[in-house]
Protein backbone atom coordinates (compact mmCIF):
# COMPACT_ATOMS: atom_id res chain seq x y z
CA UNK A 1 0.00 0.00 0.00
CA UNK A 2 1.56 3.34 -0.99
CA UNK A 3 2.27 5.69 1.87
CA UNK A 4 4.14 8.98 2.01
CA UNK A 5 6.38 9.47 5.00
CA UNK A 6 8.30 12.42 6.43
CA UNK A 7 11.85 12.65 5.09
CA UNK A 8 13.25 14.43 8.15
CA UNK A 9 12.65 14.25 11.89
CA UNK A 10 10.55 17.25 12.93
CA UNK A 11 12.26 19.72 15.31
CA UNK A 12 10.86 19.49 18.84
CA UNK A 13 9.87 23.18 18.91
CA UNK A 14 7.78 22.79 15.78
CA UNK A 15 6.27 19.57 17.14
CA UNK A 16 5.21 21.41 20.31
CA UNK A 17 3.81 24.33 18.31
CA UNK A 18 1.60 22.05 16.21
CA UNK A 19 0.45 20.26 19.36
CA UNK A 20 -0.57 23.59 20.85
CA UNK A 21 -2.56 24.49 17.74
CA UNK A 22 -4.37 21.15 17.91
CA UNK A 23 -5.22 21.57 21.59
CA UNK A 24 -6.53 25.12 21.16
CA UNK A 25 -8.55 24.37 18.02
CA UNK A 26 -10.04 21.26 19.61
CA UNK A 27 -11.65 23.36 22.32
CA UNK A 28 -13.82 25.24 19.82
CA UNK A 29 -16.08 22.22 19.35
CA UNK A 30 -19.70 22.84 20.39
CA UNK A 31 -20.79 20.58 23.22
CA UNK A 32 -23.61 18.06 22.80
CA UNK A 33 -27.10 19.16 23.63
CA UNK A 34 -27.93 17.73 27.06
CA UNK A 35 -31.40 16.88 25.73
CA UNK A 36 -29.80 14.39 23.31
CA UNK A 37 -28.03 12.60 26.16
CA UNK A 38 -31.15 11.58 28.08
CA UNK A 39 -31.42 7.81 28.38
CA UNK A 40 -35.06 7.45 29.30
CA UNK A 41 -36.18 4.52 31.45
CA UNK A 42 -33.71 1.64 31.49
CA UNK A 43 -35.06 -0.59 34.26
CA UNK A 44 -36.23 -3.94 32.95
CA UNK A 45 -34.53 -3.65 29.59
CA UNK A 46 -33.11 -7.04 28.54
CA UNK A 47 -29.33 -7.30 28.78
CA UNK A 48 -27.87 -8.28 25.40
CA UNK A 49 -25.18 -10.87 25.86
CA UNK A 50 -23.12 -13.07 23.58
CA UNK A 51 -20.73 -15.83 24.48
CA UNK A 52 -23.47 -17.27 26.74
CA UNK A 53 -27.16 -17.10 25.78
CA UNK A 54 -29.49 -18.85 28.22
CA UNK A 55 -31.30 -16.53 30.63
CA UNK A 56 -30.37 -18.65 33.64
CA UNK A 57 -26.74 -18.54 32.54
CA UNK A 58 -26.99 -14.76 32.10
CA UNK A 59 -28.33 -14.33 35.62
CA UNK A 60 -25.66 -16.57 37.08
CA UNK A 61 -22.92 -14.69 35.26
CA UNK A 62 -24.05 -11.40 36.74
CA UNK A 63 -24.39 -12.83 40.24
CA UNK A 64 -20.88 -14.26 40.06
CA UNK A 65 -19.41 -10.80 39.41
CA UNK A 66 -20.52 -9.19 42.69
CA UNK A 67 -20.69 -9.94 46.39
CA UNK A 68 -24.00 -8.41 47.56
CA UNK A 69 -27.53 -7.92 46.28
CA UNK A 70 -26.94 -4.16 46.30
CA UNK A 71 -23.91 -4.57 44.04
CA UNK A 72 -25.91 -6.87 41.74
CA UNK A 73 -28.64 -4.23 41.39
CA UNK A 74 -26.03 -1.53 40.65
CA UNK A 75 -24.19 -3.79 38.19
CA UNK A 76 -27.37 -4.47 36.24
CA UNK A 77 -28.14 -0.76 36.10
CA UNK A 78 -24.68 0.20 34.84
CA UNK A 79 -24.72 -2.58 32.23
CA UNK A 80 -28.08 -1.37 30.92
CA UNK A 81 -26.83 2.24 30.84
CA UNK A 82 -23.81 1.31 28.75
CA UNK A 83 -25.90 -0.86 26.46
CA UNK A 84 -28.45 1.90 25.87
CA UNK A 85 -25.68 4.33 24.87
CA UNK A 86 -23.25 2.15 22.92
CA UNK A 87 -25.79 -0.27 21.37
CA UNK A 88 -23.08 -2.92 21.77
CA UNK A 89 -23.82 -6.31 23.37
CA UNK A 90 -21.91 -7.56 26.35
CA UNK A 91 -19.32 -10.30 25.81
CA UNK A 92 -19.11 -13.14 28.33
CA UNK A 93 -16.41 -15.76 28.83
CA UNK A 94 -13.34 -13.52 28.75
CA UNK A 95 -10.07 -13.40 30.63
CA UNK A 96 -8.68 -9.95 31.42
CA UNK A 97 -5.20 -9.27 32.78
CA UNK A 98 -4.27 -5.87 34.22
CA UNK A 99 -0.88 -4.64 32.94
CA UNK A 100 0.80 -1.89 34.95
CA UNK A 101 3.39 0.23 33.13
CA UNK A 102 5.56 -0.44 30.11
CA UNK A 103 7.78 -3.35 31.19
CA UNK A 104 4.78 -5.55 32.01
CA UNK A 105 2.72 -4.41 29.00
CA UNK A 106 5.51 -4.71 26.42
CA UNK A 107 6.56 -8.12 27.76
CA UNK A 108 3.00 -9.37 27.25
CA UNK A 109 2.53 -7.71 23.87
CA UNK A 110 5.85 -8.84 22.45
CA UNK A 111 5.32 -12.41 23.65
CA UNK A 112 1.93 -12.51 21.96
CA UNK A 113 3.37 -11.08 18.74
CA UNK A 114 6.16 -13.65 18.72
CA UNK A 115 3.52 -16.39 18.89
CA UNK A 116 1.58 -15.02 15.87
CA UNK A 117 0.86 -17.59 13.16
CA UNK A 118 -1.44 -15.71 10.76
CA UNK A 119 -1.65 -11.97 11.43
CA UNK A 120 -0.72 -9.06 13.68
CA UNK A 121 -2.93 -5.94 13.65
CA UNK A 122 -1.77 -2.76 15.38
CA UNK A 123 -3.34 0.63 16.00
CA UNK A 124 -1.25 3.27 17.78
CA UNK A 125 -0.94 7.01 18.06
CA UNK A 126 2.85 7.13 18.49
CA UNK A 127 5.31 4.71 16.89
CA UNK A 128 8.81 5.82 17.89
CA UNK A 129 12.00 4.56 16.30
CA UNK A 130 13.71 4.22 19.69
CA UNK A 131 14.74 1.11 21.61
CA UNK A 132 11.18 -0.16 22.19
CA UNK A 133 10.23 0.75 18.63
CA UNK A 134 13.15 -1.26 17.33
CA UNK A 135 12.26 -4.28 19.46
CA UNK A 136 8.75 -3.99 18.06
CA UNK A 137 10.11 -3.80 14.50
CA UNK A 138 12.46 -6.76 15.02
CA UNK A 139 9.56 -8.98 16.09
CA UNK A 140 7.41 -7.74 13.21
CA UNK A 141 10.14 -8.47 10.66
CA UNK A 142 10.81 -11.90 12.13
CA UNK A 143 7.11 -12.79 11.89
CA UNK A 144 6.98 -11.47 8.31
CA UNK A 145 9.74 -13.92 7.38
CA UNK A 146 7.48 -16.67 8.74
CA UNK A 147 4.66 -15.48 6.47
CA UNK A 148 2.60 -13.66 9.10
CA UNK A 149 0.49 -10.78 7.79
CA UNK A 150 1.18 -7.47 9.53
CA UNK A 151 -0.96 -4.33 9.28
CA UNK A 152 -0.27 -1.15 11.25
CA UNK A 153 -2.28 2.07 11.52
CA UNK A 154 -0.50 5.01 13.16
CA UNK A 155 -1.20 8.70 13.44
CA UNK A 156 0.68 11.17 11.23
CA UNK A 157 1.20 13.57 14.12
CA UNK A 158 2.29 10.76 16.43
CA UNK A 159 5.21 9.73 14.19
CA UNK A 160 6.70 13.19 13.67
CA UNK A 161 9.58 12.28 15.98
CA UNK A 162 10.57 9.18 13.96
CA UNK A 163 12.75 8.85 10.87
CA UNK A 164 11.31 7.76 7.52
CA UNK A 165 13.93 5.00 7.23
CA UNK A 166 12.32 3.14 10.12
CA UNK A 167 9.01 2.84 8.28
CA UNK A 168 10.67 2.22 4.93
CA UNK A 169 12.35 -0.87 6.36
CA UNK A 170 8.99 -2.20 7.46
CA UNK A 171 7.37 -1.52 4.08
CA UNK A 172 10.18 -3.14 2.14
CA UNK A 173 9.61 -6.33 4.12
CA UNK A 174 5.90 -6.50 3.36
CA UNK A 175 4.43 -4.77 6.40
CA UNK A 176 1.27 -2.91 5.39
CA UNK A 177 1.20 0.60 6.87
CA UNK A 178 -1.30 3.41 6.99
CA UNK A 179 -0.30 6.94 7.98
CA UNK A 180 -3.52 8.40 9.40
CA UNK A 181 -4.48 11.96 8.39
CA UNK A 182 -1.15 13.52 7.29
CA UNK A 183 -0.64 17.10 8.46
CA UNK A 184 1.20 18.12 5.28
CA UNK A 185 -1.35 19.84 2.98
CA UNK A 186 0.47 18.44 -0.07
CA UNK A 187 -0.17 14.90 1.18
CA UNK A 188 -3.59 15.64 2.63
CA UNK A 189 -5.82 18.11 0.73
CA UNK A 190 -8.43 17.90 3.50
CA UNK A 191 -6.14 19.82 5.84
CA UNK A 192 -9.16 21.44 7.53
CA UNK A 193 -9.68 18.04 9.18
CA UNK A 194 -6.31 18.28 10.94
CA UNK A 195 -8.06 17.94 14.30
CA UNK A 196 -9.14 14.37 13.50
CA UNK A 197 -6.46 12.14 15.02
CA UNK A 198 -6.07 8.41 15.55
CA UNK A 199 -5.50 7.86 19.26
CA UNK A 200 -6.45 4.19 19.78
CA UNK A 201 -3.92 1.73 21.15
CA UNK A 202 -4.96 -1.75 20.02
CA UNK A 203 -3.04 -4.92 19.26
CA UNK A 204 -4.79 -8.04 17.94
CA UNK A 205 -2.87 -11.29 17.35
CA UNK A 206 -4.45 -14.07 15.27
CA UNK A 207 -7.91 -12.89 16.29
CA UNK A 208 -7.47 -14.58 19.68
CA UNK A 209 -5.52 -12.13 21.86
CA UNK A 210 -6.07 -8.39 22.17
CA UNK A 211 -4.40 -5.58 24.09
CA UNK A 212 -5.66 -2.06 24.71
CA UNK A 213 -4.99 0.83 27.06
CA UNK A 214 -3.01 4.04 27.11
CA UNK A 215 0.43 2.94 25.93
CA UNK A 216 1.99 3.86 22.62
CA UNK A 217 5.00 2.12 21.08
CA UNK A 218 7.67 4.24 22.73
CA UNK A 219 10.62 4.02 25.11
CA UNK A 220 9.06 6.54 27.52
CA UNK A 221 7.14 3.61 29.04
CA UNK A 222 10.15 1.32 29.30
CA UNK A 223 10.89 1.95 32.98
CA UNK A 224 8.36 1.12 35.66
CA UNK A 225 7.12 4.52 36.77
CA UNK A 226 4.62 2.91 39.15
CA UNK A 227 7.39 3.33 41.71
CA UNK A 228 9.39 6.44 40.93
CA UNK A 229 12.61 5.06 42.42
CA UNK A 230 12.82 2.57 39.55
CA UNK A 231 12.86 5.29 36.88
CA UNK A 232 16.18 5.44 35.07
CA UNK A 233 15.98 8.68 33.09
CA UNK A 234 17.14 11.99 34.57
CA UNK A 235 14.27 13.70 32.76
CA UNK A 236 11.08 12.80 34.64
CA UNK A 237 8.98 13.60 31.56
CA UNK A 238 10.70 10.62 29.91
CA UNK A 239 9.07 8.28 32.44
CA UNK A 240 5.36 7.76 31.83
CA UNK A 241 2.91 6.04 34.20
CA UNK A 242 0.32 4.08 32.21
CA UNK A 243 -2.04 1.09 32.25
CA UNK A 244 -2.96 -1.55 29.65
CA UNK A 245 -5.02 -4.76 29.62
CA UNK A 246 -4.61 -8.12 27.90
CA UNK A 247 -7.85 -9.79 26.75
CA UNK A 248 -8.76 -13.29 25.58
CA UNK A 249 -12.18 -14.66 24.69
CA UNK A 250 -15.16 -13.51 22.59
CA UNK A 251 -14.41 -9.80 23.21
CA UNK A 252 -11.32 -10.05 20.98
CA UNK A 253 -13.63 -10.19 17.95
CA UNK A 254 -14.96 -6.74 18.88
CA UNK A 255 -11.47 -5.24 18.80
CA UNK A 256 -10.75 -7.11 15.58
CA UNK A 257 -13.89 -5.61 14.02
CA UNK A 258 -12.71 -2.13 15.01
CA UNK A 259 -9.42 -2.67 13.19
CA UNK A 260 -10.90 -4.42 10.15
CA UNK A 261 -13.63 -1.82 9.64
CA UNK A 262 -11.17 1.07 9.82
CA UNK A 263 -8.59 -0.70 7.64
CA UNK A 264 -11.20 -1.36 4.96
CA UNK A 265 -12.19 2.33 4.90
CA UNK A 266 -8.62 3.57 4.80
CA UNK A 267 -7.18 1.11 2.30
CA UNK A 268 -10.11 0.64 -0.10
CA UNK A 269 -9.46 -3.09 0.15
CA UNK A 270 -12.02 -5.85 0.51
CA UNK A 271 -12.89 -6.28 4.17
CA UNK A 272 -10.86 -8.95 5.92
CA UNK A 273 -13.08 -11.87 6.84
CA UNK A 274 -13.12 -15.59 7.52
CA UNK A 275 -12.00 -17.85 10.33
CA UNK A 276 -8.35 -16.77 10.04
CA UNK A 277 -9.36 -13.29 11.21
CA UNK A 278 -12.42 -14.21 13.24
CA UNK A 279 -11.84 -17.69 14.72
CA UNK A 280 -14.72 -19.33 16.52
CA UNK A 281 -14.83 -17.71 20.00
CA UNK A 282 -13.80 -19.84 22.91
CA UNK A 283 -14.56 -19.23 26.57
CA UNK A 284 -11.26 -18.22 28.18
CA UNK A 285 -12.61 -17.03 31.53
CA UNK A 286 -15.71 -15.62 33.17
CA UNK A 287 -15.25 -11.84 32.88
CA UNK A 288 -17.88 -9.62 31.25
CA UNK A 289 -16.45 -7.00 28.87
CA UNK A 290 -17.83 -4.38 26.52
CA UNK A 291 -16.03 -2.11 24.04
CA UNK A 292 -16.85 1.58 23.81
CA UNK A 293 -15.50 3.71 20.96
CA UNK A 294 -15.47 7.21 19.55
CA UNK A 295 -14.88 8.01 15.88
CA UNK A 296 -13.21 11.35 15.31
CA UNK A 297 -15.22 13.87 13.30
CA UNK A 298 -18.47 11.92 13.60
CA UNK A 299 -21.31 13.65 15.41
CA UNK A 300 -21.64 11.14 18.22
CA UNK A 301 -20.71 11.32 21.85
CA UNK A 302 -20.68 7.68 22.90
CA UNK A 303 -17.77 7.69 25.35
CA UNK A 304 -18.72 11.10 26.70
CA UNK A 305 -22.25 9.82 27.31
CA UNK A 306 -21.08 6.60 28.97
CA UNK A 307 -18.77 8.39 31.39
CA UNK A 308 -21.42 11.02 32.14
CA UNK A 309 -24.22 8.52 32.76
CA UNK A 310 -22.15 6.07 34.80
CA UNK A 311 -20.74 8.84 37.00
CA UNK A 312 -24.24 10.28 37.44
CA UNK A 313 -25.48 6.90 38.69
CA UNK A 314 -22.51 6.13 40.98
CA UNK A 315 -23.50 5.27 44.54
CA UNK A 316 -20.27 5.02 46.51
CA UNK A 317 -17.03 5.69 44.64
CA UNK A 318 -15.74 7.33 41.47
CA UNK A 319 -11.97 6.94 41.25
CA UNK A 320 -10.41 8.35 38.08
CA UNK A 321 -6.81 8.35 36.84
CA UNK A 322 -6.19 10.68 33.91
CA UNK A 323 -3.34 12.16 31.90
CA UNK A 324 -5.42 14.92 30.29
CA UNK A 325 -8.41 16.27 32.19
CA UNK A 326 -10.36 19.17 30.71
CA UNK A 327 -14.04 18.23 30.31
CA UNK A 328 -16.95 20.61 29.75
CA UNK A 329 -19.14 22.32 32.37
CA UNK A 330 -21.83 19.61 32.26
CA UNK A 331 -19.32 16.83 32.90
CA UNK A 332 -17.76 18.75 35.79
CA UNK A 333 -21.19 19.35 37.33
CA UNK A 334 -21.86 15.59 37.28
CA UNK A 335 -18.68 14.99 39.30
CA UNK A 336 -19.47 17.82 41.72
CA UNK A 337 -23.05 16.64 42.16
CA UNK A 338 -21.82 13.12 42.93
CA UNK A 339 -19.44 14.44 45.58
CA UNK A 340 -22.19 16.57 47.15
CA UNK A 341 -24.47 13.54 47.54
CA UNK A 342 -21.75 11.65 49.39
CA UNK A 343 -19.98 9.73 46.61
CA UNK A 344 -16.22 9.41 47.19
CA UNK A 345 -14.90 11.20 44.09
CA UNK A 346 -11.12 11.19 43.59
CA UNK A 347 -9.01 12.33 40.63
CA UNK A 348 -5.36 11.36 40.06
CA UNK A 349 -4.04 13.95 37.61
CA UNK A 350 -0.62 14.95 36.25
CA UNK A 351 1.40 17.62 37.99
CA UNK A 352 3.67 17.74 34.97
CA UNK A 353 3.04 16.78 31.37
CA UNK A 354 4.24 16.98 27.79
CA UNK A 355 1.72 19.83 27.31
CA UNK A 356 1.57 22.46 30.05
CA UNK A 357 -1.46 23.95 28.36
CA UNK A 358 -3.45 20.87 29.36
CA UNK A 359 -2.24 21.06 32.98
CA UNK A 360 -3.26 24.72 33.17
CA UNK A 361 -6.65 23.83 31.71
CA UNK A 362 -7.14 21.08 34.27
CA UNK A 363 -6.18 23.34 37.16
CA UNK A 364 -8.69 25.97 36.08
CA UNK A 365 -11.40 23.58 37.32
CA UNK A 366 -9.84 22.78 40.71
CA UNK A 367 -11.54 25.43 42.84
CA UNK A 368 -15.08 24.38 41.94
CA UNK A 369 -14.30 20.68 42.25
CA UNK A 370 -12.57 21.06 45.62
CA UNK A 371 -15.41 23.17 47.02
CA UNK A 372 -17.86 20.42 46.05
CA UNK A 373 -15.82 17.81 47.93
CA UNK A 374 -13.91 16.18 45.06
CA UNK A 375 -10.44 15.05 46.16
CA UNK A 376 -7.65 15.88 43.71
CA UNK A 377 -4.14 14.42 43.65
CA UNK A 378 -1.23 15.34 41.37
CA UNK A 379 1.69 13.17 40.30
CA UNK A 380 4.92 15.16 39.99
CA UNK A 381 7.72 12.59 39.89
CA UNK A 382 6.69 10.97 36.57
CA UNK A 383 4.32 11.82 33.74
CA UNK A 384 0.82 10.51 34.56
CA UNK A 385 -0.64 9.13 31.31
CA UNK A 386 -3.08 6.35 32.32
CA UNK A 387 -6.74 6.66 31.29
CA UNK A 388 -8.70 4.53 33.75
CA UNK A 389 -11.69 4.71 36.07
CA UNK A 390 -13.39 2.44 38.58
CA UNK A 391 -16.93 3.10 39.83
CA UNK A 392 -18.41 1.44 42.92
CA UNK A 393 -15.77 -1.28 42.63
CA UNK A 394 -17.77 -3.12 39.94
CA UNK A 395 -17.44 -0.96 36.78
CA UNK A 396 -13.95 -0.40 35.42
CA UNK A 397 -12.58 1.01 32.20
CA UNK A 398 -9.09 1.00 30.67
CA UNK A 399 -8.35 2.54 27.30
CA UNK A 400 -7.04 5.42 25.24
CA UNK A 401 -9.69 8.05 26.05
CA UNK A 402 -8.72 11.21 27.90
CA UNK A 403 -11.38 13.24 29.67
CA UNK A 404 -11.10 16.21 27.33
CA UNK A 405 -12.56 17.69 24.16
CA UNK A 406 -10.04 16.06 21.85
CA UNK A 407 -10.76 12.50 22.95
CA UNK A 408 -14.52 12.99 23.20
CA UNK A 409 -15.04 14.65 19.81
CA UNK A 410 -11.94 14.70 17.59
CA UNK A 411 -10.09 11.41 18.02
CA UNK A 412 -10.59 7.75 17.25
CA UNK A 413 -10.63 6.19 20.72
CA UNK A 414 -11.34 2.78 22.25
CA UNK A 415 -11.84 1.59 25.83
CA UNK A 416 -12.63 -1.75 27.40
CA UNK A 417 -15.32 -1.74 30.10
CA UNK A 418 -14.93 -4.57 32.60
CA UNK A 419 -17.83 -5.56 34.86
CA UNK A 420 -16.53 -7.58 37.78
CA UNK A 421 -15.93 -7.05 41.48
CA UNK A 422 -12.62 -8.96 41.52
CA UNK A 423 -11.20 -6.90 38.65
CA UNK A 424 -12.61 -3.75 40.24
CA UNK A 425 -10.75 -4.64 43.43
CA UNK A 426 -7.50 -4.85 41.43
CA UNK A 427 -8.23 -1.44 39.93
CA UNK A 428 -8.93 0.07 43.35
CA UNK A 429 -5.76 -1.42 44.82
CA UNK A 430 -3.76 0.02 41.92
CA UNK A 431 -5.45 3.38 42.39
CA UNK A 432 -4.55 3.51 46.09
CA UNK A 433 -0.93 2.60 45.36
CA UNK A 434 -0.78 5.39 42.80
CA UNK A 435 -2.48 7.78 45.21
CA UNK A 436 0.33 7.24 47.71
CA UNK A 437 2.76 8.61 45.11
CA UNK A 438 0.62 11.68 44.41
CA UNK A 439 0.36 14.95 46.35
CA UNK A 440 -3.14 15.86 47.50
CA UNK A 441 -4.33 19.33 46.51
CA UNK A 442 -6.59 20.58 49.31
CA UNK A 443 -8.82 23.63 48.96
CA UNK A 444 -6.86 25.50 51.64
CA UNK A 445 -3.58 24.75 49.90
CA UNK A 446 -5.02 25.63 46.50
CA UNK A 447 -6.22 29.04 47.72
CA UNK A 448 -2.65 29.83 48.86
CA UNK A 449 -1.02 29.01 45.51
CA UNK A 450 1.20 31.66 43.97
Amino acid sequence: MPMKLPSLRMPKALHIAIAGILVISACTTPMPDSQSLRLGPIDGRPILLYGQTAQETRDRLLEDKVETDEELDQLQQLIRIDQAITSRPLAAGNRVELLVDGPMAFAGMFKAMQSARHHIHVETFILDDDRIGQQFADIILDRRKAGVEVRIIFDAFGILGSEAAYFQQLRENGVQLHNFNPINPIENPAIWRINIRHHRKILVVDGRIAFTGGMNISDVYNSSSHFASSSQSSDITDNWRDTHVRLEGPIVADFQHLFVDLWSRLSDQTALSGLNYFPLPEQEGSTLVRVMVTTGGVVEYKIYEVYSAVFAHARRRIWVTQGYFSPDHRFLEILKSAARRGVDVRLLLPGLTDSWLTVSSSRSHYTGLLKAGVRIFERKDVLQHAKTAVVDGIWSTVGSTNLDYRSFFHSNEANAIIYERSFGRQMEELFLKDQELNEEITLQRWKKRS
